[in-house]
C-alpha cells in the first residue's frame, strides 16, 4: 500500500500542469470622470460577411456606449494587425486565425451570427466585465475564466447552421454533456462507491448521494458561472482535506474498519468536488445550453421545464449504470468478481484523492484520466486491497 501511494503521488506531481505566462495588454482604462472604459479589439477581414455583421453591430453599440473603446484591425489589409492578432493568440495558447475575433477583458469571442444572439451575448459579457472591474477594482482571474467559458460556448452556438427544435437541441446537448471526455473521473468515482461495498442498500444510497451532488454542482455552474469561478479558488484547502479523508477511508477499509457514515459522506462530497473541477473543462456543454436557453425568449415555466429535462438527461447515464450493475450482481459468474472489483474501486478512490491533494484540475484532463483509470482497472485485478 505504501509503495502504491508513493508511486501515485510521484505520477501526479510529474503530470501537474504549469500555467503559461499571460500577455497583459490594458483591457480597460478610466475616463476623466473615473468611469471604467472597456477596451475592445476586433480582428476582421474586409471580405468576411460575418465580420461585416460584427462591425455593424459594434458601430451601433458605439453610438450609445461611451464606456467602450473599440479598435478595428483588418488582418487582410494591415500586416501589423496580423502580428498583433498572432500575439494575442499566443497569449491564450491558440493558433486559430478565424475571424471575426473580438477580444475584451482577456477573452476571445469568435464568430458572429446576429445582433439578437451573438450580439446579445457579447453585450451581456462586456457589461458583466465592466461591473466586475467596478466592484473588484481590477480584472480578476475569476472574471476572465467566466468570460472565456462564455466565449467558448458562444463560438459553438454562433457556428451552428442547423436550427433544431427546442426539444431536440436540449436532449442532444444533454447527451453530449453526459459523455463529455472530461467526465471520466466522475464516472470512475461513481463506480468506486458502487464497487467497494457489498450491501445493495448501501450501494443505492451512496449512488443517489453521488448523483444528487453531481446534479447540484452542474446546475450551479450552468446558472451562476460567475459565482462558480469566484468560489473555485476557495475550495483548494477543503479539496486537500477531502483527499486526505478519502485516503484515510481507504486505509480503514483495507483494515476492515470502514465507517458507514464516512462512506456516505464521501459519496456526496467526492461527487461534489469532482464535478466542481471537471466543470472547468474548455468545452462546457452546460454553458452552451444556458446561453442557448437565454436567447430563446421562453416563458419562466418553459425555461424551468427545459432545465429539468436537461439535467434529468444529464444524470440518466449514471442511473443506467447503477441499474445495470445491480442487475449484473444477480449473475453468478459476475458476482464472483466482487473482490477484484472492490480493489479496482479502492484504486479509483486513491487516484481521485491524490488528484485532490496534488492538482485537482487534472480531473478535467481527458488523456491523463483515461490512461490513469485504464492502468488502475488492470492493476485492480492483480492487487488485493480487500
Amino acid at each position: 500500500m505504501k509503495i502504491l501511494f508513493r508511486l501515485l503521488f510521484a505520477f501526479f506531481i510529474i503530470c501537474a500542469h504549469v500555467s503559461a505566462a499571460d500577455l497583459s495588454p490594458s483591457w480597460y482604462s478610466k475616463s476623466a470622470d473615473n468611469k471604467v472604459v472597456i477596451n475592445v479589439e476586433m480582428f476582421l477581414s474586409s471580405t468576411c460577411p460575418h465580420c461585416q455583421k460584427a462591425d455593424a453591430f459594434f458601430r451601433e453599440l458605439e453610438k450609445s456606449s461611451p464606456d467602450l473603446h473599440i479598435q478595428r484591425n483588418f488582418i487582410n489589409q494591415d500586416k501589423n494587425a496580423l502580428i498583433r492578432f498572432g500575439q494575442l493568440l499566443n497569449a491564450q495558447q491558440m493558433d486559430d486565425f478565424s475571424v471575426p475575433s473580438i477580444y475584451f477583458c482577456d477573452s476571445r469571442w469568435v464568430g458572429f451570427d446576429s445582433a439578437k444572439t451573438t450580439g446579445k451575448d457579447l453585450l451581456d459579457a462586456i457589461q458583466y466585465c465592466k461591473h466586475q472591474i467596478e466592484n473588484k477594482g481590477s480584472l480578476t482571474k475569476a472574471t476572465v475564466n467566466t468570460l472565456r467559458h462564455w466565449a467558448n460556448a458562444n463560438q459553438f452556438t454562433s457556428g451552428m447552421i442547423e436550427k433544431p427544435s427546442a426539444l431536440r437541441y436540449t436532449l442532444t446537448i444533454a447527451f453530449m454533456d453526459s459523455f463529455n471526455p472530461c467526465a471520466f473521473f466522475g464516472i470512475s468515482g461513481f463506480l468506486a462507491f458502487l464497487l467497494i461495498v457489498e450491501q445493495r442498500k448501501k450501494k443505492i444510497i451512496a449512488s443517489l448521494l453521488f448523483i444528487s451532488s453531481v446534479m447540484l454542482v452542474h446546475y450551479f455552474q450552468q446558472a451562476y458561472t460567475g459565482a462558480y469561478f469566484a468560489l473555485l479558488p476557495w475550495l483548494r484547502i477543503p479539496t486537500i482535506l477531502l483527499g486526505l479523508v478519502t485516503i484515510y477511508f481507504v486505509i480503514q477499509h483495507y483494515k476492515k474498519q470502514s465507517n458507514n457514515a464516512l462512506y456516505f459522506l464521501l459519496a456526496f462530497f467526492v461527487g461534489l468536488i469532482i464535478t466542481t473541477y471537471q466543470q472547468t473543462c474548455i468545452m462546457n456543454w452546460a454553458t452552451i445550453f444556458e446561453q442557448w436557453l437565454n436567447n430563446q425568449h421562453f416563458s419562466n415555466w418553459q425555461i424551468n421545464l427545459y432545465q429539468l429535462l436537461y439535467h434529468g438527461m444529464y444524470i440518466l447515464p449514471l442511473i443506467v449504470i447503477l441499474c445495470i450493475y445491480l442487475s449484473l450482481l444477480k449473475i453468478k459468474h459476475f458476482a464472483l468478481l466482487k473482490t477484484k472489483l472492490a480493489s479496482v474501486g479502492l484504486l479509483f478512490l486513491i487516484a481521485i484523492a491524490v488528484c485532490f491533494i496534488v492538482y485537482p484540475f487534472i480531473l478535467s484532463n481527458f488523456t491523463l484520466s483515461l490512461l490513469t483509470l485504464f492502468i488502475l482497472a488492470v492493476c485492480g485485478f492483480f492487487i488485493n486491497l480487500t
